[in-house]
C-alpha cells in the first residue's frame, strides 16, 4: 500500500517534480513511513537526522514526512524535527502540492493528518509508463480490529473505492503497457460491503477480466472470514486470476486466534485452503504468521508448526510479535521472552525453507506460463542474456531466451531451482 501511495505522489507532483537516484540531488525529500514493523519512530528520526545535515548545505531543500507514522505522529514530528517542512497523513495525498506552496511563501511547517470518510480524489494511472505489473488500491483502511494491528488507526475504518474509478486507472495501466495488476486492500475480499447496495469482490474480479489486453489479475490480502463459495469459485475458474492466493494464518492455534480477534478458527481456514486445492491442484499458497504473540503457550506454537505441515505454504511472511502502540495487544501480558520467541521464529522459518525448497523442487521438468518483466541481474557466465518473469503462482522464474519481448507471456521449461527462485528455458 505504501509503494502504491508512493506512485501516487509522484503523479501528483510530476508537473513540478521528477524522480533523481539519491537524496543529495534531490530539492524535495519525501519519507513514506509504515507502522507495522518494529521501532518505526525510531527509525525515522535516525533518517531526519541524516537529511538535517544534508539540509544545512542545501537550506532550499524541503523535507516531507508521511505515510502511518505520520498519520500517528502528526506535530510531534515537526517538534521533534526542524527540518521537517511538512507532514500529511495517509488521507491527504492530494493536499501535497498546496502544502509544499504555503511552505515556500514563508508559512511555518505544515501538518494535514485528518482522516476522509470518503475516497479521496486522486489522479489516475501513474507517472511510470510501460510497467508489465502496477498496483491498484481498491479499498483503505480496514474494520477487522485485529488486536495486534495498528491499520484501523493509521488508515481509518475501511473504504472502498468507485468500481467506475478502479475500472478506468486499470485500463489506463493497460493502455500503457500493463499486462498485469495486483489489487490493494487490507481485506481485499471485503470489497463493497459498505456501499448502498453492496457490491461484491467477485464481481470486481469479474469486471476487471473483461478488459482486453490484461492478462493477469492478483490480489492482496483476503481475509479467510469474508471467503464465500463465489470468492472460491471465481478464483479457481477465472483464468485471468493468477494460481496464487496470498491468505493470511497469523496462527494455527484456535485460542491464539480468539486473543487477536481474528473471527476464523483453525477448522475454517484448512477448509479453504482445501478447497482452493481441490479446484486449482498446482495453486500456490503463501501466507502471514506471527510467533511469541502474548500467552502463546508451546502447544499453541507447535499447532502453528502442524497447519504449516498440512498446508504447505509455499512461502511465509514470519514475525516475532512486537506490540504497537495503541493496540490492545500492546496491553496484554508478555510471558514469553525475546530469546524464546526468536527461537521459535528461527526454527518456523527453517520448516518453511524446507517447505519451500520442496514446493520449488517440484517444479523441476515441467513447464509453465512466465510473464515477462526484464532482464534479469542473475546473468550467466556464459553471458547469455538471461530474463526474469513470473509464473501464475507468483514464483519468479531466470531463463534464457533470445529475442524476448518484455511483457510476453512465455511457455518454459523448467530446469532447476534455487533458494526462492526457478530456473528455465524458453520453449523451442
Amino acid at each position: 500500500m505504501n509503494e502504491y501511495d508512493t506512485l501516487k505522489l509522484e503523479k501528483i507532483l510530476e508537473q513540478d517534480y521528477q524522480s533523481v537516484p539519491c537524496p543529495e540531488n534531490a530539492d524535495l525529500v519525501l519519507i513514506n513511513t509504515c507502522s507495522v514493523r518494529e521501532k518505526p519512530e525510531q527509525k525515522l528520526y535516525s533518517l531526519l537526522g541524516e537529511l538535517s545535515d544534508l539540509k544545512k548545505a542545501k537550506p532550499d531543500l524541503k523535507i516531507g514526512v508521511c505515510g502511518c507514522v505520520a498519520q500517528q505522529e502528526g506535530e510531534r514530528i515537526i517538534k521533534r524535527s526542524k527540518a521537517v517542512d511538512i507532514v500529511f497523513g495517509t488521507h491527504n495525498l492530494s493536499l501535497v502540492p498546496s502544502l509544499l506552496k504555503q511552505r515556500e511563501l514563508g508559512a511555518p511547517p505544515q501538518v494535514a493528518v485528518n482522516y476522509r470518510e470518503d475516497w479521496e480524489d486522486l489522479p489516475l494511472g501513474f507517472s511510470e509508463t510501460d510497467k508489465v505489473s502496477v498496483f491498484v488500491s481498491i479499498s483503505r483502511g480496514c474494520n477487522k480490529n485485529c488486536t495486534y494491528c495498528i491499520v484501523p488507526t493509521t488508515r481509518g475504518k475501511e473504504v472502498s473505492r468507485s468500481l467506475d474509478e478502479i475500472e478506468r486507472e486499470v485500463k489506463i495501466a493497460v493502455f500503457r503497457g500493463a499486462k498485469e495488476v495486483t489489487l490493494l486492500g487490507q481485506t481485499v475480499n471485503s470489497y463493497g460491503k459498505d456501499f448502498t447496495p453492496r457490491q461484491s469482490f467477485a464481481s470486481l474480479l469479474e469486471r476487471l477480466s473483461k478488459i482486453d489486453g490484461l492478462e493477469r489479475i492478483r490480489f492482496t490480502s483476503p481475509h479467510p472470514q469474508e471467503v464465500k463459495e463465489d470468492f472460491i469459485d471465481l478464483v479457481t475458474n477465472n483464468p485471468k486470476v493468477c494460481k496464487h492466493i496470498h491468505m493470511p494464518l497469523q496462527s494455527g492455534s484456535d485460542r491464539i486466534l480468539k486473543l487477536m480477534n481474528r473471527n476464523y478458527r483453525k477448522k475454517r481456514y484448512l477448509e479453504i485452503i482445501h478447497g482452493l486445492k481441490e479446484k486449482v491442484p498446482d495453486i500456490s499458497i503463501t501466507t502471514d504468521i506471527i510467533v511469541g504473540f502474548p500467552g502463546e503457550t508451546e502447544s499453541d506454537y507447535q499447532e502453528t508448526l502442524e497447519v504449516m505441515r498440512e498446508v504447505e505454504f509455499d512461502n511465509s511472511y514470519s514475525f516475532m510479535f512486537s506490540p504497537r502502540p495503541g493496540t490492545k495487544a500492546a496491553e496484554m501480558k508478555e510471558e514469553i521472552s525475546q530469546k524464546e520467541k526468536l527461537s521459535r521464529l528461527q526454527n518456523l522459518q527453517s520448516l518453511q525453507f524446507e517447505i519451500t525448497k520442496k514446493r520449488l523442487d517440484s517444479w523441476v521438468g515441467k513447464r509453465g506460463e512466465v510473464l515477462v518483466e526484464g532482464v534479469s541481474p542473475y546473468q550467466n557466465d556464459d553471458k547469455d542474456t538471461v530474463y526474469y518473469g513470473r509464473l501464475s503462482q507468483n514464483i519468479t522464474v531466470n531463463f534464457l531466451g533470445s529475442e524476448v519481448k518484455t511483457g510476453s507471456i512465455l511457455d518454459v521449461d523448467i530446469t532447476g531451482a534455487s533458494k526462492f527462485t526457478l530456473k528455465g528455458a524458453v520453449c523451442i
